[in-house]
Order: structure tokens, then sequence, then C-alpha cells
């Protein structure tokens, strides 16, 4: 084992230089994934920073973050500035287009995260078609004595989104969903993923058909490879979908250092156990032949294995062992990834960000381990298209779900300029029976009612999805109050 010298990471702290295209910048679309993680760390760089108070009701914790981490909340943009997209929003094409007919430059979340890595000494990527959260979060603090910088598509609980370390180090979270909504500016074209990024450190989490960042595996494939060979090392997540495609492809000739961490004795990084308390995972690793262990408070396997990944991450750049086990003994999880919102009458309500099929596999998986009772979802489906795409993968996966309530779509487009709504074609993929569609027409009393009329004491309700279902969490505590409608 031949790690990458820490020597730089000793260097006394150099104000990294801030592109010019990106020190005055406006960000139409705050709550698209990655972007209120970019507008803080740009903040954070002393860059002007406008956000469009576009929605901002429903994620009211965030922007309260982007305001004090020095943004200014603006429904145009400042006189000259560079448009920074998410893929969301289409109220925001009046914006777009005066950017454009000023002829302002303008590019997406992976194009600044690109020029912001290119100014940092030792960048670290984390991608893949999902499970990016938990690891890119988790790397943050296992690189805490090296002081790191991240761009987060959800932050650490406790802490920010978006940070300028003191040290040289940038974490990115390249975030499949972002810059690959629905919707975009008119003559949009999307980036190949990480096209102009050398990372220090790749880490692949899973490789699979993510629509419509990448419409099949092969597709995700040759981007992923793409970005692996313009990166110095890479560690993958070995049982993950691809990853052992993506292993066997980069060992095929001559490129980048490969890191393997998984569960079977031929890994870089093997992961010897993970032992859930009830409460906390706790994994051991070992590397080298020395074993090490660490307590973690997440709950689903997939998530323990996210956070072994980041060690193993760590690992591959050099930190040394017990400063990456102090630093993720510290890691208090990822906010809204199986996050208790709070609980009444025996009732727990948790939440959840996944997008993914797997994603949701994995957090069902989870939600199950907090629980002896039923386990109800509560299935916001993200873009229609997605969900066409994904629909029997969708089902499928809520089927590990006592019951579930399918919500509308969340979408920028009308239902009219789809081919499918995304909730028909899930439930119509469905044959277990037990998904519930919400139709506001037949449900009057809104969905918190209609799903608290479906659980009892010692239930669970795992609320997924980053808008509507996310707001039913709050009214479903207070729901579960009232007395149930007679049946």
């Amino acid at each position: 084992m031949n790690p990458i010298s820490v020597k730089s990471l000793a260097r006394p702290r150099r104000p990294l230089p801030l592109p010019d295209v990106l020190g005055t910048v406006h960000i139409p679309d705050p709550l698209s994934p990655g972007m209120a993680g970019l507008a803080c760390y740009l903040a954070r760089r002393h860059a002007r920073v406008t956000v469009s108070p576009v929605q901002a009701y429903l994620r009211p914790e965030l922007v309260e973050q982007l305001v004090r981490d020095g943004t200014v909340l603006r429904t145009t943009a400042p006189g000259t500035a560079s448009l920074i997209w998410g893929g969301d929003n289409t109220v925001t094409h009046d914006i777009t287009s005066h950017i454009a007919g000023h002829g302002l430059p303008m590019m997406g979340y992976a194009r600044a995260v690109e020029l912001l890595a290119g100014t940092a000494p030792i960048s670290i990527a984390v991608a893949g078609s999902h499970s990016t959260t938990m690891a890119a979060a988790a790397l943050t603090c296992a690189l805490v004595s090296r002081d790191p910088g991240w761009i987060l598509a959800e932050a650490p609980r406790g802490d920010s989104i978006g940070y300028d370390g003191g040290g040289e180090v940038l974490v990115v979270d390249l975030c499949p969903d972002s810059s690959s909504h629905e919707t975009s500016p008119p003559g949009w074209r999307f980036r190949t993923l990480g096209d102009g990024l050398s990372p220090t450190v790749t880490l692949v989490t899973a490789v699979d058909a993510a629509p419509p960042a990448f419409w099949n595996q092969e597709e995700a494939l040759d981007q992923v490879e793409g970005l692996a060979r313009r990166s110095d090392t890479v560690v993958v997540w070995a049982a993950q979908p691809g990853c052992q495609e993506l292993a066997d492809r980069l060992h095929r000739r001559p490129g980048p250092r490969v890191v393997t961490v998984g569960r079977s004795t031929d890994m870089d990084v093997q992961v010897l156990g993970k032992f859930w308390t009830g409460d906390h995972h706790r994994i051991t690793v070992q590397a080298d032949g020395e074993r090490h262990t660490f307590t973690v408070p997440v709950t689903g396997t997939n998530d323990a294995m996210a956070v072994a990944a980041a060690w193993a991450a760590g690992w591959a750049l050099g930190v040394p062992d017990q400063d990456l086990v102090d630093g993720l003994s510290a890691f208090a999880g990822v906010e809204h990834s199986l996050t208790q919102l709070g609980s009444n009458s025996g009732i727990a309500v948790v939440e959840s960000r996944a997008v993914h099929p797997r994603e949701i596999a994995a957090d069902l998986q989870g939600a199950r381990m907090l629980t002896e009772g039923a386990v109800v979802a509560v299935y916001e489906p993200s873009g229609h298209l997605r969900s066409n795409a994904f629909a029997g993968l969708i089902a499928e996966a809520l089927g590990a779900a006592d019951q579930t309530v399918l919500l509308p779509v969340h979408s920028t487009f009308p239902r009219g300029q789809n081919n499918a709504d995304g909730s028909e074609s899930i439930l119509n993929a469905s044959s277990s029976g037990t998904l519930i569609r919400f139709e506001p027409n037949l449900h009057e009393q809104g969905p918190a009612r209609l799903v608290a009329s479906l659980v009892q004491q010692g239930d669970l309700v795992l609320t997924i999805g980053s808008q509507a279902a996310r707001q039913i969490g709050p009214s479903l505590l207070a729901a579960l109050d009232q007395p149930k409608p007679v049946q």
C-alpha cells in the first residue's frame, strides 16, 4: 500500500483562488440537490451570492442556513453575475432569459463544482448513480483532522451543507440528481459526469441506471469510468450495482490506483461487521492487517456500508487510521436520512430523502429496524420521466412496506406535457395491492389524515420525498391526536 502523501495537507492555510466567473453568482433554484451546499460554500469563499426565494417555505431551515452563511434572497439576478442552474423550478425561466439576453455566463451545478475543485490542492469526488449523500457527508467527519471544505446535497446532522474549511481538501458530492431534472433552460445540454474534473480521490458508490442522468447501466459505466480514469485513486464500494464491472474495466489497462471496500476477504478495506445496537451501528473495518471499530448513529445496513466506504476513501488518501476513527465517531448522520421527526400515540414518524429505487428499498429496510409494528410509507415520486422509467422497480421497492400512500408526482412539468402520469405508472406496476393513491377529490381531509387512518400504536410512518412528503411529517404528528374517521 502506497498512500498518497499527506505532507501537502499539513502546509499553512493559503486562501484558495476563486474563479472570476464565480465571484458574483445568482442561484435560481436553491432547493435542487447540491445547490444550497454550493451557495453556502461560495458565500464562505466571499463570493457575492444571491438566491431566489422560490418555495422557500418548503425548507425554512435551509433558507435560514443560506442567509446565515452570507447569501442574499432576491427574486432577480444582481447587476453582473453568473447564473448557476440546478435543473428545477420552471418559474425561473424569466431569470435565465434575462441572463442570456445580457450575455452573462450560465452554467450548471456540475460545471461550478468542477471549477471550484480545480482550485483545491486535494479534491475528493463522491460519484455514482445513487447512495452518494451518506458517503459524502461521512467523509466530512472522517477528514476532520485535515479541515476539509465541502459541497453536499444534504448536511451532516447539526452541521452546514456547504463549508470552506481551513485546510486544502475539498469534498464534493456530484449528486446524480443535480442538473438532470425534467426541465432546464432553453437549449440546455447536460454535461458528462465530472467532465473537467480530475480528483485526487474518487469514491464510487454505485454504477446503475438512473434516468435521466444515466439511461442504462452501460451509459453509467462509461461516464463513471471516464471520471475514474481522470482520478489519481478510485475507491470502489464493491458490492454495489455495477461496481465490480467498473473495477474490472479499470484493471484491464493501466490507469488510476483502485481501492476496493466491501465484505469479502479480497477487499483492500474489508468490512468485518456491522452490528446494530438498536440505536447505532458498530462498524469494524480491516486494512493492512489492522482492525478498527467505530460507532455511528445510522440505521440502515446500506447507510452503515456508506460510512465504511467513507473510511476507505480517507484511508486511500493516507489519513492516519486513528484520525479516521476519531472523526467518524463524531459523525451524527445526515439530515432527512432516516431522521425521526417525533412520535405521537405510540406511532413514530421518520423521514427519508431516497430517490433511486435501491435507496427506497434500503431505507424501508432501515425503517423495519426501528419498529416491531407495521411500516406505512408515504411516497412522493420525483419527476414523471424518472417515475415512468423506474415504475416497476419503485413498485417493487415499495412492496417492502405494509402499505404505501402514493402522493402526486413532484414535477416542474404539468401532467399534460408528459406521455404518462408517473404515479399511475407506479400504481399499475404494483401487484402487491398495498399502494393507495392519494387523490384530493376523494380524500378531502388531506394526506396526513389518510395516513393517520392506516396506523395504530407501535407502527412507523416513513415519509419519502423532498417536497410534499417532507411537509406531511409535522401535519401527521398533529393528525395522530385526532380521532380516526368512522369506516
